[in-house]
């Protein structure tokens, strides 16, 4: 402790005007400074000042004021004349900082000034520690210790309390007290033990006293799991071979902040599999994997997994298993799901046996067959088949594709298998094709093997009927193609061998065939034979060969069928070009039945038609007759309606000719016809049936016309008929007038209309139906229709835009330019008209106020000059929300569809502007909507 010395002199008081003298009066000195140099945080440094009072009067003083850092004891003292005394200074520094000031002393009562001591002292820390630590990443429920190293940087002792600021719970100090030796350094141990996944922070807060500032370490860490995972999590092998092995992997993730450990990789059974019984099949193998190793975060290692069934393993069935990752202490951290599917190859025929049956000598007989992957997919290849047995060498085979050997078999293929037979007996043939996969033979199937059989008699000679003892082309147009069959019916009671179909080999080569089939015919069985005519030039005179038929062997020919055609310029085309009539009964009340066609003039000149025959033998069954009288002519890109009937006189199939004969030719031209009769319908033969128009009606939309339907019983009882209206264009509400065969019916919407005719006799037997179609065109060169979903009042509008700009609502609604409901129907016109002339000023057929529709806006003729506007309003339909379709078409073709949806009433939409072109037109959207608009 230092002392300073202070005297205090008192000095007696002499009044200026007095000549008495006043009472003693002490006063102070100034006193030195004290300066305590450098203390630590937390200790105390103490200096002693010696007061004196050299006066002749007691001295009352007391420390007046005090610096903060600093006491003083005591802070009052009296000093008697002459005495002195001691007063101690002591400097205790709570924080790191410089703390000077004055220490004054006053003396009780004195007017004079108050004398001051300066002090002057540091308080510093006297420590060295680091200003953060981090534990980096520890997992949770686990613990990470790290030291902390404090220095004493003075020479005197140091002590201090160490507590944690923050998250307690997370943090914890292995001191609470350290003391320091002068230049000691010390370390504090530290433990970070997370609860909660995320970053963790606090403070190691060091106090030299609990007033003072503390000294702070701050404190990181974060807390993380432990977590691996697959990649994937299960592995399907897929279908394998026996014989054959897949690898697959799967990788182990470490997905953590942390390293991991993995202490083992094992396989073991999975319960779903049977067949195993628990234990791990033989068919899973892991490769290159062994344990215990560690995973760096976010790294990973492949795991390989084989499946690989043996000769031995069952085929056809799946196994499964687990792959199973241990951590520390043998925890299961995760499993993998592994399956495959043993494979089994099978490869079979279909059918796996042919049966030729009797064949005649020298006749091709071809049989096909498939063979077929019945087992699992896998890489089939099947090489060129070994033929065996007594007649192997009667066979052939070929793929139906014609591709060379080898074949691979990814789902099927189909073969051909070919005998011809040169004498009488016998001939069984084994057909074995080698299989291969993966380009190695088999050894689950080696091959597949298909049998044949063939037997060859000497058949008795045939009774054939063909159904054409000549076939006539006719005229037909140089460069066209014209096919037409030859039937041939086997009239006899045992089977007839076919040997060969041939055309004459000097007839003209203007005739083809792609059907000349050889083969066995079974009693009462018909083919037919499809003969080609394609003419390439004029000739003048008439292209003629002939179909030679020979059976039982190749020597002697059982018929010649004559074949004839001329090349023409006339491109006369029939539509349809084969009129088919079907079943037609035939049975108490034989009736025509009658078919529609037409005869169209592809050609650059006008065709005469002079007449219409029937080939010979078909005139009693079929009938034609053209719908004009004739002679009559076709000019050219026109066509002109005949009709064709036919009547069976008994069961039978008939095809024939009907002949059309043209001015200065000497062939007709040919059209062909067929139908049919037999008793194979049983009751059904009784039945009455529907006879709709026998073809469709094209008509005006709003006028009448007559559904010409007509009834047939074959039992001859009476029948009536019911027409019904089976569906209509969107807004139509037009609706069958009339009972009968025959009512009327007036389409009212541009669109195509289906009718079904139903037939019930007088016993109520409801009949075969038949079904009609009507189509509406419109009337003029423009028409725009307009249907809607809820009754009310939707108005059309067609604005002409020569007169005014519709996108201005002023423009709507006004007379002349405007036609609508009010200045348009009932015979009305806009005023003046457009243009001048009636025709080519639009008119509106209708006012709806209450129904759906439809209102029709018409221009006969319209102006090329200008556009026209299409408007429609909801003036007052309330059920809204209402849907519109606005159909626009030009010259009967539609050229727009536009729909629209009203969800207020007075909403007025423009939807768009047609122009008309001449025979064409273009349509411009719009889509402007007006709301509120009267």
């Amino acid at each position: 402790m230092r002392r300073a010395f202070i005297w205090l002199m008192l000095l007696g008081w002499l009044g200026a005007c007095s000549s008495e003298a006043g009472p003693a009066r002490g006063e102070f000195s100034d006193s030195d400074a004290l300066d305590f140099g450098k203390v630590v945080v937390g200790n105390r440094a103490a200096k002693v000042v010696t007061l004196s009072n050299p006066g002749s009067d007691l001295a009352e003083l007391r420390a007046a004021s005090v610096p903060a850092g600093y006491e003083v004891r005591p802070t009052a003292l009296s000093l008697a004349p002459g005495s002195a005394a001691e007063v101690e200074v002591v400097f205790f520094p709570d924080r790191s900082a410089r703390f000077d000031g004055t220490l004054t002393f006053a003396q009780g009562g004195a007017p004079r000034a108050d004398i001051g001591i300066e002090l002057r002292g540091e308080g510093i820390h006297g420590v060295e520690f680091p200003p953060s630590l981090d534990f980096g990443v520890v997992g949770l429920g686990e613990t990470r210790t790290l030291p902390v190293t404090v220095s004493s940087t003075v020479e005197t002792s140091i002590s201090f309390f160490v507590s944690i600021d923050g998250e307690t719970g997370s943090f914890r100090s292995g001191s609470e007290v350290v003391e320091l030796a002068g230049g000691e350094s010390r370390t504090i141990d530290v433990s970070f033990s997370p609860s909660v996944e995320g970053a963790h922070t606090a403070s190691l807060v060091l106090r030299p006293c609990h007033m003072c500032h503390s000294m702070r370490i701050k404190l990181m860490g974060s807390a993380g799991l432990t977590k691996l995972l697959a990649d994937p999590m299960a592995i399907s092998f897929g279908t394998v071979l026996r014989g054959r092995s897949r690898s697959e992997y799967f990788g182990i993730l470490n997905v953590s902040d942390l390293p991991a450990t993995v202490s083992a990789v094992v396989l073991v059974g999975d319960p779903r599999d049977p067949a195993a019984g628990g234990s791990v099949p033989s068919e899973f193998s892991l490769v290159g994997i062994d344990g215990p190793f560690e995973l760096a975060p976010a790294a990973s290692v492949p795991v390989e997994v084989v499946f690989h069934p043996s000769l031995q393993s069952e085929t056809r069935s799946s196994r499964s298993a687990r792959v199973q990752v241990l951590g520390p202490n043998s925890e299961l951290l995760f499993e993998v799901r592994l399956s495959g599917w043993i494979a089994g190859i099978k490869v079979i025929s279909d059918p796996p046996n042919l049966g030729f049956g009797l064949q005649a000598r020298g006749i091709d007989a071809r049989q096909s067959f498939v063979l077929r992957s019945a087992g699992d997919s896998a890489s089939i290849v099947l090489d060129r088949p070994i033929l065996t047995g007594p007649g192997a060498a009667n066979y052939q085979v070929t793929a139906a594709d014609e591709s060379p050997p080898p074949w691979r078999l990814d789902r099927q293929e189909t073969f051909y298998l070919s005998f011809l037979g040169d004498n009488v007996g016998e001939f069984p043939v084994e057909i074995s094709f080698p299989i291969r996969v993966d380009d190695a033979t088999s050894e689950e199937q080696p091959f597949v093997k298909v049998e044949a059989t063939a037997t060859v008699v000497d058949f008795p000679p045939c009774e054939l009927e063909i159904a054409e003892p000549s076939l006539r082309f006719g005229a037909v147009k140089v460069g066209t193609i014209v096919t037409r069959p030859i039937v041939i019916t086997n009239r006899g009671a045992t089977t007839c061998p076919i040997v060969k179909l041939a055309l004459d080999p000097n007839g003209s080569s203007a005739f083809s065939s792609t059907t000349l089939w050889p083969g066995l015919l079974a009693p009462g069985e018909r083919r037919a034979v499809a003969t080609r005519y394609t003419p390439t030039e004029l000739t003048g005179v008439q292209d003629r060969t002939s179909l030679f038929v020979y059976h039982s062997n190749e020597e002697t020919s059982t018929a010649v069928v004559p074949i004839s055609g001329l090349a023409t310029e006339f491109g006369l085309v029939a539509e349809p070009n084969i009129i088919d009539f079907g079943w037609v009964p035939s049975v108490q009340c034989p009736r025509d039945a009658i078919k529609a066609f037409t005869i169209r003039n592809g050609g650059a000149e006008p065709v005469k038609i002079t007449g219409i025959t029937i080939a010979a033998d078909g005139s009693q069954r079929f009938a034609a007759r053209a719908d004009e009288n004739l002679p009559l002519t076709i000019e050219p890109a026109r066509s002109k309606s005949f009709s064709a009937s036919y009547r069976p006189l008994d069961y039978s199939h008939d095809i024939w000719t009907i002949e059309i004969w043209l001015d200065g030719v000497d062939e007709p031209f040919v059209v062909e016809a067929r139908g049919w009769s037999d008793d194979a319908c049983g009751p059904l033969c009784w039945w009455p049936w529907a006879i709709c128009p026998a073809a469709p009606q094209s008509v005006v939309v709003n006028t009448r016309s007559i559904l010409s339907g007509d009834a047939y019983s074959p039992s001859c009882r009476e029948a009536t008929c019911e027409w019904q209206l089976l569906s209509a264009p969107i807004g139509s509400t037009a609706r069958i007038a009339g009972a009968g065969c025959t009512p009327s019916f007036s389409p009212d919407v541009v669109g195509t209309y289906k009718f079904k005719l139903a037939v019930t006799d007088e016993l109520g037997t409801r009949g075969f139906d038949c079904q009609h179609e009507l189509t509406a065109e419109p009337i003029d060169a423009i028409t725009v229709q307009t249907v809607w979903d809820v009754p009310g009042d939707i108005d059309l509008h067609l604005l002409n835009e020569g007169l005014a700009d519709r996108r201005d609502p002023i423009s709507w609604d006004r007379d002349p330019a405007d036609c609508f409901h009010r200045n348009c129907t009932e015979g009305n016109r806009p005023s003046p008209l457009w243009e001048g002339d009636l025709e080519m000023t639009a008119s509106l057929d209708r006012n709806d106020l209450a129904g759906t529709g439809p209102e029709t806006i018409h221009i006969p003729v319209p102006s090329v000059t200008h556009s026209y506007a299409i408007g429609v309003y909801n003036r007052g339909n309330r059920g809204t929300p209402v849907n519109v379709v606005t159909n626009i078409y030009c010259g009967g073709t539609l050229v727009q569809s536009v729909p629209t949806v009203f969800t207020n009433v007075a909403q007025f939409k423009v939807i768009g502007s047609i122009r008309y072109l001449g025979t064409t037109c273009t349509f411009t959207p719009d889509g402007t909507l007006w709301s509120s608009y009267y």
